[in-house]
């Protein structure tokens, strides 16, 4: 017998909704269309539609039950919406799904998919696009018995999907690690309602005056070099004035066709920013170009706040992937994050370096352990490797820590001496001393990293801590493999933190990676700060058990900053000060 029969009842669930007026995403516009509930035990098929009482009669006289749909956050928002207290127990498909068949290049798990996988019955992709549009868009009569019949069954073949999954996919995933996902998606979707407060009248002046605002930063960045041209970067021009700056650009190579290229996409640019001002500049011009001309953000002008989607488990290590998100944005666009009231704080908390003490945590190498303790680890590296002298900090030799922190991030995904002095504009030589005092300083981390791919290799997949895992393909990139346990043990911290955050009813706004955009009353300010500690704290011993893994509490008062977007910013306010030519 397994966990799972142990209930009373297993419900395979679904729900549609759309929202008015043309504006997907906008929280002020939803409108609840059906929820539909199939028992795998008894055949039993229900459905509400809209707003039914009897839904939460009928969720509170099955609390105990279990609840089974292919991306419970879907589910989950539709009764939050409704004021419907979530059940307690629930089975994800799509995450099961993932967990399975997770590896680079298959991290597609969607319905229809992973059906067609196993040969089961689906909806084909045109006609199930098609109809989500039109239940997405309300292109329908709601008091259309036809059209409420077809929505009806189209919610019913996702239940019916979704329990032909689970029968699949039950005793894949341990009832304790399925539980524990679940209680972390419980907190996803009440961060997803709750959404991010924005200073609307400030976003909304950006892009009413962005063409001004294009034509007036463009101006700016041509004033040293003439690289954009209206709403375009000019490679050309950019690669001149590289070959004037004697500045060499980092060559890529392509994973599928081997070949090696000159990339400027933002990655790129991120890591080159440190060599030159002016890369910087085109970097933050780059990012408001595509901001205001290509990408878009769900700013709701009802609630005045930001949604987003957060695309959990997306990723081969497991972290998110959220789409639409202000926090993938360009840095300055965070300024518009204001806090929910003025009687309201926002608060950022984050780990502190958390891929180096992970690998310090994992590998058991005391000497990065005791390079992680220090204030700065970066700094403390280049001490320890006799780069500088004891007492060093980062205003009195900001290049030994600047070279040291390249290579203590870069060593954790297997980059190697080219790679460090493109990154760098060092010679070979230098790079190649850098490595080798990194793996001088830190032979039992270097030792364990060898040993962890080599036997990701054998087994053909790889876990971490708490069971997320990945299937390791015999001829990928041993690469992927070096950084995989640092990045997918902070997905483990990160859903471990929301959920410890969830349960003491923390206002959870957003997780950013290994950070979290928190809101609280100013006179809880205290009693926040215990919630974290105790959050984190939790989270840590779950995954590395006796680390000192640490963590950074910082208030922002009424208005979110960010110190690597602040010059933009006060650009772009500069600009808005001007008269406007419209």
């Amino acid at each position: 017998m397994t966990a799972y029969e142990l209930y009373r009842e297993i419900w395979a669930t679904d729900c549609e909704w759309g929202f008015r007026n043309g504006r997907p995403d906008h929280e002020s516009e939803w409108v609840p269309l059906v929820f539909c509930l199939v028992g795998l035990r008894s055949g039993t098929r229900y459905s509400f539609w809209g707003a039914d009482p009897r839904l939460k009669q009928f969720v509170l006289d099955h609390a105990d039950d279990l609840f089974v749909s292919h991306n419970n956050v879907a589910e989950m928002k539709y009764l939050l919406r409704l004021g419907i207290p979530l059940p307690a127990h629930w089975f994800d498909t799509f995450v099961a799904e993932r967990w399975r068949t997770n590896a680079p290049g298959n991290l597609e798990a969607g319905l229809s998919v992973a059906l067609h996988r196993r040969g089961l019955p689906n909806l084909a992709p045109a006609a199930k696009t098609e109809l989500q549009q039109r239940i997405l868009h309300l292109r329908f009569d709601p008091e259309s018995p036809e059209d409420r019949r077809e929505i009806t069954a189209y919610c019913f073949s996702d239940c019916d999907g979704a329990a032909a999954l689970y029968t699949r996919l039950a005793d894949v995933v341990r009832p304790e690690t399925m539980a524990w996902w679940t209680e972390f998606l419980k907190a996803v979707a009440r961060m997803e309602i709750r959404g991010i407060p924005i200073d609307l009248d400030a976003y909304g002046a950006l892009r009413a005056r962005f063409p001004e605002i294009r034509e007036a930063v463009c101006a700016d960045a041509n004033q040293t070099w003439p690289v954009f041209v209206g709403r375009s970067f000019q490679r050309k021009q950019f690669l001149a004035w590289l070959r004037h700056s004697s500045i060499a650009w980092p060559v890529t190579e392509s994973k599928t066709t081997g070949r090696r290229t000159l990339s400027f996409n933002r990655k790129m640019f991120s890591e080159m920013t440190h060599r030159h001002p002016f890369i910087a500049e085109v970097k933050e011009v780059k990012a408001l170009l595509a901001q205001f001309g290509r990408r878009s953000l769900v700013v709701d002008p009802v609630t005045r706040r930001h949604y987003y989607q957060t695309h959990t488990f997306r990723s081969i290590t497991g972290r998110n992937q959220p789409k639409k998100f202000i926090f993938s944005c360009p840095k300055w666009l965070r300024f518009t994050i204001v806090s929910e009231s003025p009687d309201h704080v926002l608060v950022y908390v984050d780990y502190v370096a958390q891929e180096i003490g992970i690998a310090a945590a994992l590998s058991g190498d005391t000497a990065m352990r005791e390079i992680y303790c220090a204030s700065d680890c970066h700094m403390a590296a280049a001490i320890r490797a006799g780069a500088a002298p004891a007492g060093a900090t980062k205003k009195t030799h900001p290049e030994a820590r600047k070279r040291f922190k390249a290579v203590n991030l870069g060593t954790l995904y297997g980059q190697t001496a080219i790679g460090i002095a493109q990154r760098l504009g060092i010679c070979h030589a230098e790079a190649e001393a850098l490595l080798t005092a990194h793996r001088r300083m830190f032979p039992i981390y270097w030792s364990w990293s060898e040993r962890m791919v080599q036997g990701a290799f054998d087994r053909g997949e790889i876990r971490t801590p708490c069971g997320w895992r990945s299937i390791v393909p015999p001829f990928s990139n041993e690469r992927t493999w070096m950084n995989w346990p640092m990045q997918a043990a902070g997905g483990d911290i990160m859903r471990l933190t929301l959920v410890y955050l969830d349960r003491q009813n923390v206002r959870i706004m957003a997780p950013v990676h290994d950070g979290f955009l928190l809101s609280c009353h100013r006179d809880k300010l205290a009693d926040l700060r215990a919630a974290v500690n105790y959050a984190c704290q939790q989270a840590v011993e779950h995954v590395l058990p006796g680390f000192p893994l640490r963590w950074e509490f910082s208030e922002y008062g009424d208005r979110f900053d960010d110190e690597d977007g602040a010059n933009m910013w006060s650009r772009l306010q500069t600009a808005m000060r001007e008269p406007s030519h419209a």
